[in-house]
């Protein structure tokens, strides 16, 4: 009869343990698809009006919040505060008129940066002066520089 008890109280234990696995296992691949769908899917930017973030220069148009999946390197993620210096008040009015057309080519251009190179002052600098050249190639705006008052890569 003890042996009997023994045996279930083992198989009860046997069983929860499995099911603990498969349970911790489904967590772990879940993340791991999760972070895969993320960086597929999910590469949006946001807006905020913050004004205590906005500059006092007539001709910056301010890029708050910019979140993007980065397409490789070491970190997947960058967020930036940033703003858009143009050459005269014609540019930013029209950039401001079509924010978000320029929004989305910001997005698809920093979707496949490479965030080795992003992580160095000289990576910094090509990539805001191709993305000067993309602006003025795309849609004709002078960007005179551009500006990060923040700029955060995360694994």
């Amino acid at each position: 009869m003890n042996g009997m008890k023994a045996l279930k109280i083992s198989l009860v234990v046997i069983v929860l343990v499995a099911l603990s696995y498969f349970i911790i296992g489904i967590f772990i691949h879940g993340d791991r698809q999760t972070r895969d769908n993320f960086q597929k899917f999910s590469r949006q930017v946001t807006h905020q009006t913050d004004k205590s973030t906005q500059g006092t220069d007539k001709t910056e148009v301010p890029l708050d919040g910019v979140v993007i999946t980065l397409g490789g390197g070491k970190y997947h993620y960058m967020k930036a505060d940033m703003s858009l210096k143009m050459k005269n008040r014609d540019d930013k009015k029209a950039l401001e008129k079509n924010i978000n057309d320029v929004r989305d080519l910001i997005l698809r251009y920093t979707a496949i940066q490479n965030s080795d190179k992003l992580i160095t002052d000289k990576g910094k600098q090509e990539y805001k002066d191709k993305l000067k050249q993309i602006i003025y190639n795309t849609f004709g705006y002078k960007v005179e520089d551009i500006y990060f008052r923040n700029f955060v890569l995360a694994p």
